[in-house]
């Protein structure tokens, strides 16, 4: 399997937007399914603003993850629709 269709197989199955919450420490997806758990405390535990780091991560998986469904999806309203 390709990276573009592991990518391609992955979008599929997640419900967009995604959203990070801290409280839980996981990522969920628009319907609630639980899409990823941030949980990798380790190292980042005792550096300075240990949980701010964490929480910080956690929200920029998901922005990663909205704007690559973003930018998949303008392609191809491009390629199929001239936009």
């Amino acid at each position: 399997m390709t990276v573009t269709d592991k990518n391609l197989l992955a979008i599929s199955t997640i419900d967009f937007p995604v959203r990070y919450e801290e409280s839980d420490q996981v990522i969920r997806d628009k319907k609630g399914m639980m899409v990823c758990d941030i949980r990798g405390w380790s190292k980042i535990q005792y550096m300075m603003k240990g949980k701010e780091r964490h929480d910080a991560i956690g929200s920029l998986i998901c922005n990663l993850l909205n704007d690559y469904k973003e930018r998949q999806t303008s392609d191809f309203d491009e390629l199929m629709l001239g936009v």
